[in-house]
């Protein structure tokens, strides 16, 4: 399984409306504590993007565009004319493109941990590469286990390690096949955005952690600099599992946002 956190969430209006995109795991097992916490505030609606979890997996090339026009295609099926939207990681590529390619079904966006592409993203480094690329011979535990540094604090995982462990078994069991994650992997690669940002009209909140290394906060930097009515937010002492370790921040975070743009 990958420890790269792949996932991104609609919420609508009044009844706030969850989806997400994951690489290789359902949204819920990945952000579940988070979920909770936000469903205890609003109405959740949850689904498995295009060749993750329980959905369909086809062997064809994927694309960002796809992807999101897949989500916009949920929302029209389920008579959802508008929405706000929030992406993580990948899932915040998706994001993007959704909010570009579908303005009027985008009321505000939540850009968390990810980055527009192009020539001018801040990849990860020489070392976090080797680390994500390492997985010969390895099984989906022993890969989780060897990426929880990218993504979490020291600290965190001392003092959650069973914790981790539970959330690494509901991750792995629908855990999907090796080409389909290479599908979404190629797709991110290729994303590209950076020039179409400021098309972006709707209000935007960017979340990053401040010591992320897998998605460097300087991407965050350019998502803000970009669009037009958009807000930066860095957590400190945090990295790309920021929504975990400082769940409770994001949550009131994201509620705030939302509340505020939905009239």
């Amino acid at each position: 399984a990958s420890s790269v956190l792949n996932s991104w969430v609609f919420c609508t209006r009044a009844n706030t409306s969850y989806t997400n995109f994951t690489t290789r795991m359902p949204f819920f097992s990945h952000y579940q504590e988070l979920v909770e916490a936000l469903s205890r505030e609003t109405k959740l609606l949850l689904f498995d993007n295009r060749g993750a979890g329980r959905s369909d997996k086809p062997d064809c090339e994927y694309t960002m565009a796809m992807l999101a026009d897949d989500a916009a295609g949920l929302l029209n099926y389920l008579d959802i004319e508008h929405t706000n939207i929030l992406g993580a990681s990948m899932g915040g590529m998706i994001a993007q493109e959704f909010a570009l390619r579908h303005p009027a079904k985008t009321d505000a966006a939540i850009l968390c941990c990810t980055s527009p592409g192009s020539h001018r993203m801040i990849p990860p480094s020489a070392e976090v590469l080797e680390t994500l690329s390492t997985v010969d011979g390895l099984s989906d535990e022993e890969i989780t286990r060897k990426n929880w540094p990218l993504s979490f604090t020291k600290t965190f995982m001392e003092n959650n390690r069973n914790w981790l462990e539970e959330k690494m078994r509901r991750e792995i069991a629908y855990s999907a096949p090796a080409f389909s994650f290479k599908r979404q992997m190629a797709a991110a690669m290729m994303h590209n955005s950076y020039s179409r940002l400021p098309e972006i009209a709707c209000p935007v909140l960017v979340l990053t952690g401040a010591e992320d290394i897998l998605i460097p906060p300087e991407n965050s930097d350019l998502l803000a600099s970009q669009i037009p009515n958009s807000v930066l937010k860095r957590y400190a002492g945090v990295g790309h599992g920021f929504m975990t370790e400082e769940r409770d921040a994001v949550v009131k975070d994201v509620l705030e946002f939302v509340s505020g743009h939905c009239l």
